[in-house]
């Protein structure tokens, strides 16, 4: 293993042309939005978990690497919202067969968790990642100001 290759498994070189652009798309359009505010949650919820995947580190690279590492491996950051998400997804699906005369709701469900479920879980994360990215620079000073933060007295 390439000790300098993303620890996530998440490398922009794995990603078709088609791939990327729809992650451009998706940031451009806002569609995005709210998974850097479910990341920022994520941090201010696991910053020291955060911060010793870094080894205590306050390089940039550091940081984000540990971030992404706890991303990928939480694998869901606002469980309600991709619950309905992949819901929408599911509906979807239910049209389009319903289209071809397949009316089995309760197969048809099945059959899409069988056979997009992971990938589609998949895809959530390498959005995240990408997220992570386009705002390394914010999420470094969000954990590293917390940091900077002394310990806060006990009022007693």
């Amino acid at each position: 293993m390439n000790p300098d290759s993303d620890p996530t498994g998440f490398d922009y070189e794995d990603l078709t042309e088609a791939e990327r652009f729809a992650l451009e798309l998706r940031w451009y359009d806002g569609s995005m939005l709210p998974y850097f505010e479910w990341i920022m949650e994520l941090i201010e919820n696991r910053r020291a978990e955060i911060v010793q995947r870094a080894a205590g580190s306050s390089e940039p690279a550091a940081l984000i690497a540990a971030t992404k590492r706890v991303i990928a491996e939480c694998g869901s950051l606002h469980m309600a919202a991709e619950m309905k998400a992949q819901k929408e997804e599911i509906e979807k699906e239910l049209w389009c067969q319903g289209q071809k005369g397949r009316h089995d709701r309760a197969k048809i469900k099945q059959e899409w968790a069988q056979r997009y479920g992971a990938d589609w879980r998949r895809w959530r994360v390498r959005e995240y990642l990408f997220v992570v990215d386009r705002c390394a620079e914010r999420i470094v000073e969000a954990l590293q100001s917390a940091a900077d933060d002394p310990p806060s007295a006990v009022s007693q």
